[in-house]
């Protein structure tokens, strides 16, 4: 301890100091304080990491790494890390000379590194204080604010072989041109895949969202995808952006396979058949008159199913996810509604077959009865129009000539009075006597 101190000049004065010291006091006392003093002033002056250095070895993967600091022998050093960046921070200790973590880093970082020496016997609590802080930043992607797409979500489709689709959907910048084109990116494990097939806005160009068919990992894995957006523009630099999801946080589950019906009551198989039945239950809506009933089951059947109900039933499931395959509950949608009924015998059956024969021989009847009726007492003819329409033209004729003698001029007339002789004389063209008068009047 004493030549690794007595190595360094900075103490150089102290350990002359501390040998006027000895001069003074002797034996084990002296030799005690000396190391206690040494070793304090060692650890007062703990050398902070070396070269603080940020790579990005791909999307979503930031890695700092430094130079281990000096310690004196018996000692282990831990390193304090701090990492900030506007959507997180993280706070951890390491005895590695690197740390490596999956951030967002569209907006960059902040990095700090501090060393504290640590007795080997006890690694809890430190017999230093921190060094000297080391920093470093990681400055944001380049390009203009307001041009990276917002509000982005995804969505893991899971297949009923147990295959995964991804589906992102997201907003344009509010300041990107009309000509912007976004690429999508969805890194995982080590593998990173570009999107190939986009929708766009209505009337416009730029994409809105991406789908990937198969991203090659499978339900109930606990994966973390790291997605990334980045744009292109012949106007404007268009930043990008970056999301990181957990597989098990945005996984849809997709409905029960093969709803069906028999004397056993209701069945059904897995909505994934890879997995185990373990990570399933399923619940059971039996909706009818008077009668809201909701039935959680561990297995693919339900055999207190009353299908021989009178009463019409509208009957639906669905799959619920759980522990210890999923973080979280997740529920598939539900199945169509299946309407089931009483299930009729041989008896019934006959029934509603006399039924339906009675009535069709009833309303034959009464058509036959109607037939007759019509034959034995037919209508009455109703006057033709034509009939109505010349009464009406004649009365018509007549109004007009009444009118017409109203308009005409007047005539003036003279009868001539006859002789006695004449008075009273036979008419051969009519077969009667005419009076003619022999006085004339003028009109």
């Amino acid at each position: 301890m004493l030549d690794l101190v007595a190595t360094r000049p900075e103490f150089i004065k102290k350990i002359n100091c501390l040998v006027n010291l000895e001069k003074v006091m002797s034996g084990a006392v002296t030799l005690l304080l000396l190391l206690s003093c040494s070793q304090g002033f060692a650890l007062d002056d703990i050398e902070p990491p070396q070269d603080l250095n940020i790579t990005v070895p791909k999307p979503g993967r930031v890695i700092l790494s430094w130079k281990h600091s000096v310690t004196p022998p018996n000692t282990t050093v831990k390193y304090v890390v701090k990492i900030r960046t506007p959507e997180k921070k993280v706070d951890i200790k390491t005895t590695n000379n690197f740390s490596a973590h999956y951030l967002e880093l569209h907006r960059g970082l902040t990095a700090q590194v501090a060393a504290e020496i640590y007795d080997r016997k006890n690694l809890r609590t430190p017999i230093s204080g921190l060094s000297k802080w080391a920093m470093k930043d990681l400055p944001a992607s380049p390009g203009v604010d307001g041009t990276s797409a917002t509000d982005l979500s995804c969505q893991i489709d899971i297949q009923a072989s147990g295959k995964c689709s991804l589906s992102c959907n997201w907003t344009p910048g509010v300041e990107a041109p009309a000509d912007t084109e976004y690429n999508l990116y969805c890194g995982y494990d080590d593998n990173i895949d570009r999107c190939k097939s986009y929708i766009t806005e209505p009337g416009g160009q730029r994409r809105t969202g991406g789908h990937f068919p198969d991203i090659g990992i499978f339900a109930n894995t606990v994966t973390r995808i790291v997605v990334r957006i980045n744009g292109t523009s012949r106007n404007l630099n268009i930043k990008a952006m970056e999301k990181i999801f957990m597989s098990s946080d945005i996984e849809k589950i997709p409905p029960v396979q093969n709803l069906t019906m028999d004397d056993s009551g209701l069945h059904w198989t897995k909505p994934v058949r890879t997995l185990p039945d373990r990570c399933f239950n399923y619940e059971v809506n039996i909706s009818s008159k008077g009668r809201n009933e909701k039935i959680t089951v561990s297995q693919i059947s339900f055999k207190d199913f009353d299908h021989h109900s009178a009463n019409r039933q509208l009957v639906c499931v669905r799959a619920v996810g759980k522990l210890p395959c999923w973080s979280t509950i997740l529920y598939s949608p539900w199945t169509e509604m299946t309407v089931t009924g009483e299930v009729m015998d041989r008896s019934d059956t006959i029934g509603i077959i006399v039924s339906v024969c009675v009535s069709a021989a009833f309303i034959i009847t009464f058509l036959l009865c109607i037939s007759c009726w019509r034959h034995l007492f037919p209508e009455i003819p109703k006057p033709k129009n034509d009939l109505k329409d010349s009464f009406q033209n004649i009365q018509s004729q007549a109004l007009m000539r009444c009118n017409s003698w109203d308009n005409e001029e007047e005539v003036i007339s003279y009868i001539e009075e006859l002789g006695p002789s004449d008075k009273y004389m036979e008419s051969a063209g009519y077969g009667h006597i005419a009076d003619y008068s022999s006085s004339s009047v003028s009109l």
